[in-house]
């Protein structure tokens, strides 16, 4: 298999309307504000790092295949709770194949590179996933009408050193 290329979304731009297209499919609600073309104009406006949100991409032979953000206070949950990773997929494709593993890694060793520590996350499915990354359950939430479990990255001196 072929090694899993990261690259900041600033750098490549053209890749917005794939990742678009991706998060509308997964996530979309039929609002207009989740609309393809809408999602696309908020990822080409990401500055790039170290400004945050920041959009990595997983590259298999040049093409998108995974992609997770770093935000800024994505939920308002605690006064602590400042960064999150969020936004994680993979192409249905590439699945089965530890891109999911592999894109949130590159996600929290930048994370850790710019110093947002701690890092959380919210998951209403893969939270199974998410434990065995590495990531402990610290609370719940209701984001996008369901429930979800809140995740901190468990080891905090990753993100700190």
């Amino acid at each position: 298999m072929a090694p899993l290329t990261i690259a900041y979304l600033s750098d490549l731009p053209a890749a917005a309307p794939v990742l678009a297209a991706w998060f509308a499919g997964e996530w979309g609600d039929g609002t207009p504000a989740m609309a393809p073309a809408a999602i696309a104009g908020r990822l080409a406006a990401q500055a790039g790092p170290p400004e945050l949100p920041l959009t990595l991409l997983g590259l298999l032979e040049g093409e998108p295949v995974a992609t997770a953000t770093l935000k800024f206070r994505e939920l308002d949950w605690t006064p602590e709770a400042d960064h999150w990773l969020g936004s994680v997929y993979v192409r249905e494709d590439a699945r089965g194949r530890g891109f999911g593993r592999a894109i949130a890694a590159a996600a929290e060793a930048t994370a850790a590179a710019e110093g947002f520590a701690p890092l959380y996350l919210y998951s209403p499915a893969k939270v199974d996933l998410y434990r065995h990354l590495g990531w402990e359950p610290v609370g719940e939430t209701v984001a996008g009408g369901k429930r979800a479990t809140i995740l901190r990255q468990a080891c905090l001196t990753c993100a700190s050193s």
